[in-house]
């Protein structure tokens, strides 16, 4: 156990705790959320919210790829032909606009991806039909 008792919970239970604290805030809700709505406005806790909902999209949507791969869901390659930052970030992992050729066929994705592994134009990257039939960002492409 460390100091303050910070050692019993993983990483992933204490970012889960914050990303849960900050959609309350998003909401307006608690003490928090209500002193940080009449101090800094309605404005920014919509902000705070549009982004929380957008960190639990990626996440769901990169744990839906991964386990669609592992499933041995159908993949397709893209090519990325531009891409652009939303500002957002999930563990340091930036959250992006992707838009793809896909045989021709044009498709704007947002997604997770790795910091480690950022796409550039003209990368190519595997995409996973997911549960849905959405497509769903499965990473860079081999060689």
């Amino acid at each position: 156990m460390g100091l303050f008792g910070f050692g019993r919970k993983s990483m992933e239970e204490r970012q889960e705790e914050a990303l849960q604290s900050a959609e309350k805030i998003g909401q307006g809700r608690g003490f928090t959320g209500r002193m940080t709505k009449m101090m800094m406005g309605s404005e920014f806790t919509d902000q705070v919210a549009g982004a929380t909902q957008a960190a639990r999209d990626a996440q769901q949507g990169a744990a839906a790829a991964a386990m669609a791969s592992q499933s041995g869901a159908p993949t397709h390659t893209a090519t990325v032909t531009q891409i652009a930052d939303t500002g957002q970030s999930i563990n340091d992992n930036p959250i992006v606009e992707l838009q793809l050729d896909l045989d021709g066929r044009l498709i704007g994705l947002r997604t997770l991806v790795s910091r480690l592994q950022i796409p550039r134009v003209g990368d190519r990257v595997l995409l996973v039909d997911g549960p849905n039939g959405e497509q769903l960002y499965g990473g860079l492409a081999a060689g």
